[in-house]
């Protein structure tokens, strides 16, 4: 294959890899296995597009690479501080069920490949032995994405949980040093080590405490340098330098890099002064780093290899399966664990993907190792999509067991209390949560200027948009008004039920009203298009702006076509608030790119700025390479931009530089409950080519959106 086609097969295997890992998570499998599908269907055992020479002689290096970088990622997560609290009882588990799972793993691979007459009608001692040394060693990794993702997912926090992550990272890291050990052990066994004498003893030894030495010296100097930087591009250089030139020197000595990347990463997380950003600067390289690694492990992958496991690879699954099983639960027990939690921790360490892939892999590159490779490989590969299988869905059922998940049908007297304070109940007809007016009435103006419709649909929207609706007709100078739009062939206006719905829904908005001060008016419009129907009472009643509203809780439809339909006829600012909890306006953000858009906020920033307790923080989003002078630059001309308005209110200006405008606002969110976000009038092609950062926001922020489309 060309360089051409090595290129396009690259990016083949990254995009129908990602297209499958976004398939695979939506069936709660770990995304990596997208990436194996899409190898398995280019390699030799799918449709061959992708033959194998080309991923084992030219795309080694990223093979290497990732495995390095998982390395060095366990090497981050052996944290001792953490470990301290809870680190007797973890040694015990650990211990014990690592014990447990080498040992029954490597005398039942051993026993049974001699027993079936593995590689020859009658195999040597020596051969079977290997297999089941170098196999033992890989059973005992445990898949920490797979682990996690559920952990997140769940929501999981508790004793059983905590210890789980803990031990998932012991095994990783034993398995990487024990895989050292038992390679040079099985390459004794193999007689494909030169060694002689008493070195072929104590080599195992004395190559994972070189590599061990070797990655603790480079990860020292990489802390030295990371902490002398400041910028991100630096740390970036110097971290995957360090990635690099670990991997290479255990290669050039003969050492494992695996156990030396770990090793780096372990001294530079237990540093006392502990600067992570090593580990964060390459979370960005990871992905498709990879991803090209797991689709050139499944492309390596022979179905018919797979079959021919057979017993053998059977028996590798149940040995590992028991020893993590029973290894864990009599490490509970001497640990003096509950006995339900001891008996649910086997259950959630038998996920295993990405370092068992990987270290079968080196199995395959490792030529000393040839006689045993495809057995190893094979048994292993079985074991992980066994495993992989049944492993997430067992961690979820032992997370839920031991009383630690967060789901929709375990909810504490709590969650109802908070449910009954914070009015977000749907259910039992709450609606949305709304402090009391913390304020005297207002003082509506002797002459009014035309209305604010606000349009009352939902029942838990009514009183929260009331509010909103009326602080905009009292900035405004207007007068409220609630308008609710039927269609006349489902709506019968003097019918008993729909007649008692509307009253209720005007007769809770004109208590609100009341509160702030003014009298509401009403009117239904009946219509076959909301829309039309809306802008014709707009048109009639001089609406100086339309307020809509909706609850972003399941079983709601967003207003999509309508808020368009609006947007394109309204002759004034069309204000849509989406609802995500209670309505508490204390801590107002409103991101924006240009000073333009600042034109568009002001009515229902200047609204909210009449409640003295308010404070509103506006917040420029600057492109990332600005400096700091411009970012001081553009705060004072915003601020001269305010001034110029006159607006009511406690305000801050922030301007900041932003590499991601949705995350940057995300990050901010966090600290507000409420956002307001303006949205300039678009065609329908512009919209679809050009997108929408406030939409784009809507679907990830946490709190209440206010979208002024002006």
């Amino acid at each position: 294959m060309g360089g051409l086609g090595l290129i396009l097969a690259l990016g083949l295997l990254l995009s129908v890899g990602f297209a499958l890992s976004r398939i695979a998570r939506l069936a709660h499998l770990p995304s990596i296995t997208g990436y194996l599908v899409a190898g398995i269907s280019f390699g030799p055992a799918g449709f061959g597009l992708l033959p194998t020479d080309s991923p084992e002689c030219r795309l080694e290096i990223f093979t290497h690479i990732a495995l390095m970088l998982v390395a060095f990622g366990i090497g981050e997560r052996f944290d001792l501080r953490e470990l301290r609290a809870f680190a007797r009882t973890l040694v015990r588990v650990s211990a014990i069920e690592i014990t447990a799972t080498f040992v029954l793993v490597a005398a039942g691979v051993s026993i049974s490949a001699y027993m079936l007459g593995v590689g020859d009608e009658t195999p040597e001692v020596q051969h079977v032995v290997a297999i089941g040394l170098i196999c033992a060693s890989i059973a005992v990794a445990t898949a920490p994405a797979s682990t996690l993702a559920v952990m997140r997912e769940t929501k999981a926090r508790g004793p059983v949980s905590r210890l789980v992550l803990s031990d998932v990272v012991v095994n990783n890291a034993l398995s990487i040093i024990l895989f050292g050990i038992m390679v040079t052990a099985a390459q004794v066994l193999l007689g494909t080590r030169g060694d002689a004498g008493i070195a072929q003893v104590l080599s195992p030894f004395s190559n994972a405490i070189m590599s061990l030495a070797l990655g603790i010296a480079v990860g020292l100097a990489c802390d030295y340098i990371v902490h002398r930087l400041t910028g991100k591009d630096e740390v970036l250089v110097v971290s995957l330098a360090t990635v690099l030139l670990v991997g290479g020197l255990a290669s050039a000595f003969g050492l494992s890099s695996l156990l030396a990347g770990v090793a780096a990463g372990f001294t530079i997380v237990n540093r006392d002064r502990r600067d992570v950003r090593a580990f964060r600067a390459l979370n960005d390289f990871e992905p498709p780093i990879y991803g090209i690694f797991f689709a050139l492990a499944g492309a390596e992958l022979r179905l018919q290899g797979l079959l021919a496991a057979g017993i053998l690879g059977g028996v590798f699954v149940i040995m590992r399966a028991a020893g993590k099983y029973f290894g864990a639960l009599v490490g509970g027990y001497t640990a003096e664990m509950p006995p339900l939690q001891a008996r649910l921790l086997g259950l959630s360490l038998l996920p295993q993907a990405g370092l068992a892939v990987g270290l079968a892999y080196l199995v395959q590159q490792d030529i000393s190792l040839a006689p045993i490779q495809t057995i190893v490989i094979d048994m292993v590969m079985l074991s992980v999509l066994i495993n992989e299988m049944i492993g997430a869905p067992l961690v979820r059922f032992a997370m839920v067991k031991a009383g630690e998940t967060t789901q929709p049908d375990q909810r504490t007297s709590q969650d109802a209390i908070t449910d009954e304070v914070e009015g977000t109940n749907r259910e039992t007809g709450k609606g949305i949560g709304l402090e009391p007016w913390p304020q005297k009435p207002l003082k509506p103006p002797k002459a009014t200027n035309g209305h604010v419709l606000i349009c009352v649909s939902h029942p838990a929207t009514v009183r929260a948009l009331t509010r909103l609706g009326t602080l905009i007709a009292h900035h405004y100078g207007a007068r409220p008004m609630a308008v609710h739009v039927a269609r006349p062939e489902e709506y019968d206006y003097w019918g008993k039920a729909a007649d008692e719905q509307v009253i209720e829904m005007f007769s809770t908005a004109a208590d609100e009203a009341q509160t702030l001060g003014y009298k509401l008016h009403t009117e239904v419009e009946l219509t076959s298009d909301p829309a039309a129907g809306i802008l014709r009472t707009a048109s009639d009643h001089d609406a100086r702006a339309i307020m809509l509203g909706y609850p972003k809780v399941a079983g709601s439809q967003h207003p999509g076509r309508i808020i368009r339909d609006l947007v394109d006829g309204a002759p004034c600012p069309v204000i849509v608030t989406m609802f995500r909890g209670p309505m508490i306006g204390s801590r107002i953000l409103v991101p924006f790119t240009e000073l333009e858009e600042v034109d568009i906020v002001p009515p229902l920033v200047g609204a909210l700025g009449i409640v003295s307790k308010h404070t509103i923080t506006l917040l420029r989003l600057m492109p990332p390479e600005s400096s700091e002078d411009e970012l001081r630059q553009a705060e004072v001309m915003t601020h001269q931009v305010l001034n110029a308005r006159q607006m009511a209110g406690t305000l801050y200006i922030r301007a900041v530089a932003a590499e991601s405008r949705v995350h940057k606002i995300l990050e901010a969110s966090g600290d507000h409950n409420l956002l307001i976000m303006a949205i300039r009038r678009q065609g329908t092609l512009s919209r679809a080519f050009f997108g929408s950062l406030p939409q784009d926001v809507a679907e990830h922020v946490d709190c209440n959106v206010v979208f002024v489309y002006g």
